[in-house]
């Protein structure tokens, strides 16, 4: 249930930050689920095995992982910065959440 939560928040951000725009609601839906799970799944790094990282592919997916933390901190901030820009914030239902 908190995922859910949290990802209707995510959600109304891209809504809000998109203009507020109706009718693009499963967009911002399946953006925010895979802003979600990019979130979650980037915070556990499994440990590469020797054979990996003898082979370079162990650099490989850390780089790809790293390279795509980055891009979700960039849609963040962009997110945050056009919430700061004077568009109308979340309600106070919302925030609370």
């Amino acid at each position: 249930m908190k995922n859910k939560h949290e990802i209707e928040k995510i959600a109304f951000e891209l809504y809000q930050s998109d203009g507020c725009m109706h009718g693009r609601e499963l967009d911002h839906w399946f953006e925010a689920e895979r802003i979600f799970h990019s979130r979650h799944t980037a915070t556990v790094i499994p440990s590469p095995s020797k054979k990996a990282s003898s082979s370079g592919m162990a650099k490989k997916k850390g780089a790809a992982k790293e390279s795509k933390v980055a891009a979700e901190r960039k849609t963040a901030k962009k997110i945050q910065t056009k919430a700061k820009s004077g568009k109308s914030g979340p309600s106070q239902k919302e925030a609370s959440l």
